[in-house]
């Protein structure tokens, strides 16, 4: 801002490290301002303006945009640019942030359009970078670098949220059954070995029955009755069939 010093006759403008001034005369472009404090007289018909070349960020706010699938949806920006040209930006352009916003919203509408609500949701992370690279050419036209371009938000319509959260639900649903799947498939397998061990060990079916009985008899109020622990222990004798005992007591008698 102006100051008005020497009895209102001379005004003052200070342009700061972060700023350029561009010196306009009689509506002429004389030339670009650095850092410094400038004045002139009043009646001189000269005007100072100044941009700032800071870097500044600006929200590009929700627009619907249909995908290439005829879904809608809500996508909002941010993006980070500085003025790198003032003469450019003040000179080019009528207002350089709104030509900026109209380049990323036009620029996003091209990109949405051409792909899938799956393929935009798989997308989002590289969509930013993307757009960033089809505008950054044009807006160097104006004098404005563009730094970065992030997704904000992406805001799908009711039904498309419901279809995806089953989605997500009977995708979830199915890894669970496939992890229970194999632990019964493990289980299932252990047993199988534990059975072929007992069946070619009888004693190790034995210590697992004792190991059993032993863990009863640990309990409170549990009372174990073992008729004869050395049946358990001593493997029993085979039991002779019929046919060899009677031609044992048939020899006998003979002799």
């Amino acid at each position: 801002m102006a100051k008005t010093s020497l009895f209102g006759l001379r005004q003052e403008v200070t342009i700061f490290e972060y700023e350029r001034g561009l010196l306009y005369e009689n509506g002429k472009l004389i030339r670009t301002l650095e850092p410094g404090r400038y004045q002139h007289w009043r009646w001189e018909n000269v005007q100072i303006t100044k941009v700032s070349l800071r870097q500044m960020s600006h929200v590009v706010s929700g627009q619907e945009i249909l995908t290439a699938d005829r879904v809608e949806v809500r996508i909002s920006l941010v993006a980070q640019f500085m003025v790198t040209d003032p003469q450019l930006a003040i000179n080019s352009v009528e207002n350089y942030v709104d030509q900026l916003y109209q380049e990323l919203q036009l620029g996003l509408r091209d990109l949405v359009a051409a792909k899938t609500i799956d393929q935009l949701l798989e997308a989002r992370a590289t969509l930013g970078a993307e757009l960033l690279n089809q505008t950054a050419p044009n807006t160097v036209a104006y004098g404005v670098t563009l730094k970065r371009v992030g997704i904000r938000d992406i805001v799908l319509p009711g039904n498309v949220r419901n279809i995806m959260l089953k989605e997500v639900e009977a995708d979830r649903q199915g890894r669970a059954d496939l992890v229970k799947a194999r632990a019964e498939v493990a289980v299932a397998r252990a047993r199988a070995n534990t059975a072929k061990i007992m069946s070619e060990n009888p004693n190790a079916a034995r210590l697992q029955e004792l190991d059993a009985l032993v863990q009863l008899a640990g309990k409170n109020g549990n009372v174990v009755l073992l008729p004869n622990l050395a049946d358990m222990l001593i493997p029993r004798p085979a039991v002779s069939s019929g046919k060899d005992s009677g031609e044992s007591s048939s020899s006998d008698h003979e002799s």
